[in-house]
């Protein structure tokens, strides 16, 4: 009978555990090619304020490890947004670029969007829904 009780007691935790991790914003890196550096994230909720880190409404960088990667948004839970990503895999905190600034580094937008030239906060926006995670799939 206590390994009944243990059982459902084990359960019960990792049920409230799981809820308690996408109870906020929550994004899923499902493609991390490799576990060197960092992934930094940006969110945005408007035109004006899109790609100018400064006015990003949350900033995070997570250390990652090769496979999926799940970063915990603590300022923003719903509402429309564009999130801007990307691998920094040598840890200097630069997005790097070749030519005609194309990233050398793994990098996302929301939505998936994939822009052919300046990219545009409409395309890349999403509705970011309480305890609903939002993957995005980094391009390498």
């Amino acid at each position: 009978m206590k390994s009944f009780f243990t059982k459902i007691f084990f359960f019960c935790l990792t049920v409230t555990w799981s809820l308690g991790l996408f109870a906020h914003g929550t994004i899923i890196f499902p493609n991390v090619e490799h576990g060197d550096g960092y992934i930094d994230v940006k969110i945005y909720d408007s035109k004006e304020s899109f790609l100018d880190e400064e006015l990003a409404i949350e900033s995070v960088r997570k250390r990652v490890q090769k496979g999926e990667v799940v970063v915990p948004l603590s300022k923003i839970h719903e509402g429309k947004i564009a999130v801007v990503a990307y691998h920094d895999e040598d840890s200097d905190g630069k997005l790097k670029t070749g030519l005609f600034w194309r990233p050398k580094e793994g990098f996302a937008f929301s939505n998936n969007y994939q822009p052919k030239g300046p990219p545009s906060f409409e395309k890349a926006a999403i509705i970011l829904v309480h305890g609903e995670p939002v993957v995005i799939e980094l391009n390498y």
